[in-house]
């Protein structure tokens, strides 16, 4: 049975074809490998980092959570608190955030230890963005299984989380799933049921961007640059570009649509990678809605992306479709 929560579930007939589809990779890419072997660790969710030197993958099996270093050199696992999933990782200055399963959340300061908070939360904590150590928003709750259903939003000033108050939608949803900002008063949520939520540093209010499709992951560059995917059948790609939103479904030069997506990252140039089922990663040119595939070692769902400003990109997932216990997977493409 496919997971709602943790990745986009491709059910339809696109997925085939565009395993079949003949779309060139694009040219200039570096290829994608495997680095190690990540098979048995369980399945990886997260990527980011603060530079080529010191970049993060997170995940684990339901009630383990686990994560992974890579130091400029070699990929090495971390020591860790005991504890659920790690599904997002994040950090500002100095201060590395990782949340999870069950309200978790760890905080590593300055390369010490890491310790857990208590976010006062039972509830999956699927995504986290840190404009600074003291300026932190997590956003989760049960996508499936739960009555009532209690999205949330949190805020950590550097000693204190509190709830955001939220509005009420326009549609009935369960959670959110990811959190991003490009400063302390534009922050963005996104989540179940195609519900967008905005905070301008006072309060925050519904965002229609012209989808009811599942809104997985975001990314940006700046406050007039934004790209949110998701969707479970097809992908589906929204970009803001700080007066408008414009959506559709993401499909290639052919008119093959995507399969779901679940993770994306904007470079500068406002370029795109978005990663989603049967280890599809797709380039997809500022302001398009038409991708490039880029081959990959790969036919396990990928779940997150991220890369440097030297352009090293790394790239995550696992068998996160199937039963636990899962098996993961890390792609690397180097320049």
């Amino acid at each position: 049975m496919c997971s709602a929560a943790l990745a986009a579930c491709d059910t339809g007939s696109a997925g085939a074809e565009a395993d079949a589809a003949v779309d060139a990779a694009a040219p200039d890419a570096a290829p994608w490998i495997e680095p190690f072997d990540a098979r048995a660790e369980g399945a990886l969710l997260s990527v980011w980092g603060f530079g080529e030197g010191d970049v993060y993958a997170v995940g684990g099996q339901p009630e383990a959570g686990l994560a992974w270093r890579f130091d400029g050199a070699a990929w090495r696992k971390l020591a860790l608190p005991e504890g659920a999933l790690l599904n997002w990782v994040h950090g500002a200055g100095d201060t590395l955030f990782m949340v999870g399963n069950g309200g978790r959340v760890l905080r590593r300061v300055a390369g010490g230890a890491f310790e857990a908070l208590d976010s006062g939360q039972g509830q999956a904590l699927w995504g986290v963005f840190a404009v600074a150590p003291d300026d932190v928003w997590v956003v989760g709750g049960e996508a499936v299984g739960q009555t009532p259903a209690l999205p949330v939003i949190l805020h950590f000033d550097g000693t204190t989380w509190m709830p955001a108050t939220l509005p009420a939608a326009d549609r009935a949803y369960r959670a959110f799933f990811k959190v991003w900002a490009s400063g302390p008063a534009d922050v963005w949520a996104v989540g179940q049921a195609g519900v967008v939520m905005h905070y301008d540093g006072a309060a925050w209010r519904q965002v229609l961007v012209g989808t009811d499709q599942d809104l997985i992951s975001l990314w940006g560059t700046g406050p007039d640059r934004l790209a949110v995917v998701g969707g479970r059948s097809h992908g589906v790609l929204a970009r803001w570009d700080g007066t408008a939103w414009s959506t559709d479904v993401l499909a290639s030069r052919t008119g093959v649509p995507s399969p779901g997506l679940n993770g994306v990252f904007m470079d500068p140039t406002g370029t795109l990678l978005t990663v989603g089922d049967r280890g599809h990663v797709l380039r997809v040119a500022p302001g398009a809605f038409e991708y490039i595939r880029e081959e990959t070692p790969t036919r396990v769902l990928l779940h997150g992306v991220w890369s440097t400003s030297a352009g090293h990109r790394v790239a995550v997932g696992g068998t996160l479709l199937d039963s636990p216990p899962w098996e993961g997977v890390l792609l690397d493409s180097r320049p």
